[in-house]
């Protein structure tokens, strides 16, 4: 067909409305179709198993390449400006991209909590003379310890029972902290409170402290307590050589009474050797406990037929400061001790922890291994349904045990083993004392 026949027959289509529209409909379908599938690519990817764009493909592949070619220099633009895309992918998953509003939402989270941390809890005790805060000293003179139910031991099974007390911890060097690895340097200033010393504290006490020298008069010592009355058996050697090994059984029994300047005295109205009274006796020819078995320790010493007892020294450091000795109770249980004070004894805080049997330690300043705890806000506390039995001298080997927590006031919660392995005999070897013995009278 020649080309102006063409164009007629065109035409004709063209001006044939009809026509047109079928023409029109045709074309529609087939570029609509190419462009649905390019978008359906775009979308999905490659069909599996297509490694390579078809012929069919390139109007598709060319339109792919323009978009990602201007993705990429958008990308080098930002980069160029230090800028980074809120939308891509690298950022949206990148954890260590901090914003700034992050950062400062932390430091006012934490300013507040300093504030918090920095609350001094004082009991009325030492709110009378308190300094300025600073981020290694609280400005408080002792620490306020209360406690409660609790079986607190020195070294070698002393102790006593602290059924509870009021107290300070008080370094004897003023503006130090209270230093736990040294028992000697602070005292315990008793405000109020019972204690109660049990028999077999007081076998201890007596048998490996009080006792704890050579040549002694006395050897061995049982206590028994009744009501009203304690009941002491043990070897007395007379003139402290006579006999030579274990001494002349002898028992004792009398009450124990408390004296004006806070000393308690042992008066036995019954001395018996072998069994036979001899109280009488020694009184008839004139003698007395003191000149047959001479015996004097800090803290304690033999007057004619009285033992006098200082509690305040009576005990291995730290030693207490008592204001007010109320009573002292003989009992099936014990002795019971009862103090007061002119001091305040109000003011003192709940622990944070809700449980009957601690140790709760408040303001003041105090150090624990080469730790310095400034404003202590801590808590004491057996990890079984015990009553807590805490050691003051193996405090390292029994923490090393537990477990420590924080709470977001910043309280600190110890929970301890009643029991554990000491692994620190030397009881001196944190703070560089002697021993005790080598200070023996």
């Amino acid at each position: 067909m020649r080309p102006d026949t063409r164009l007629q027959t065109m035409s004709r289509f063209v001006r044939n409305p009809l026509s047109a529209v079928l023409i029109a409909a045709l074309l529609a379908g087939v570029c609509g179709n190419g462009w649905a599938q390019g978008q359906m690519r775009k979308s999905l990817g490659p069909e599996p198993g297509r490694l390579a764009p078809t012929l069919n493909d390139d109007d598709d592949e060319t339109e792919d390449s323009e978009s990602t070619e201007s993705q990429a220099q958008a990308s080098d633009k930002d980069t160029a400006s230090g800028e980074t895309s809120a939308e891509s992918p690298a950022d949206a998953n990148d954890d260590r991209t901090v914003q700034p509003d992050v950062v400062t939402a932390q430091q006012q989270r934490y300013a507040t909590l300093r504030d918090t941390w920095s609350r001094r809890l004082l009991p009325d005790a030492l709110k009378s003379d308190i300094g300025t805060f600073t981020l290694r000293d609280s400005g408080v003179r002792a620490i306020a310890l209360q406690a409660q139910n609790v079986e607190f031991y020195l070294d070698q099974n002393i102790g006593y029972y602290v059924k509870n007390l009021r107290a300070l911890l008080e370094p004897r060097q003023a503006g130090e902290p209270v230093n736990f690895d040294d028992p000697e340097q602070f005292d315990i200033h008793i405000l109020s409170g019972e204690l109660l010393v049990r028999p077999k504290d007081l076998d201890a006490l007596f048998n490996n402290y009080l006792l704890d020298y050579q040549p002694r008069s006395l050897s061995s010592v049982t206590n028994t307590t009744s009501k009203d009355t304690l009941t002491v058996e043990v070897g007395a050697r007379l003139f402290e050589f006579i006999p030579p090994v274990g001494g002349l059984p002898t028992t004792l029994e009398g009450p124990i009474t408390v004296t004006d300047d806070n000393k308690l005295v042992y008066a036995p109205a019954s001395v018996k050797q072998f069994g036979m009274p001899v109280k009488s006796l020694l009184a008839g020819v004139g003698l007395d406990l003191q000149t047959l078995t001479p015996f004097s320790r800090e803290g304690i010493k033999l007057e004619k037929d009285r033992l006098i007892m200082d509690p305040e020294t009576l005990f291995p450091p730290p030693h207490v400061k008592i204001d007010n000795l109320e009573s002292a109770t003989l009992g099936e249980d014990g002795l019971t001790l009862k103090f007061s004070s002119d001091t305040s004894d109000g003011g003192f805080s709940d622990p944070p922890v809700a449980t009957d049997s601690y140790i709760w330690l408040q303001a003041g300043d105090a150090r624990f291994y080469s730790t310095l705890l400034v404003n202590a806000n801590l808590q004491l506390m057996g990890n079984s349904d015990e009553p807590l039995r805490f050691n003051l001298y193996h405090y390292r080997a029994q923490s090393a045990e537990g477990t420590i927590s924080a709470q977001m006031d910043g309280a600190l919660i110890v929970r301890v083993p009643n029991d554990f392995k000491i692994d620190d005999e030397d009881v001196h070897q944190y703070s560089g004392l002697p021993p005790r013995s080598a200070s023996a009278n």
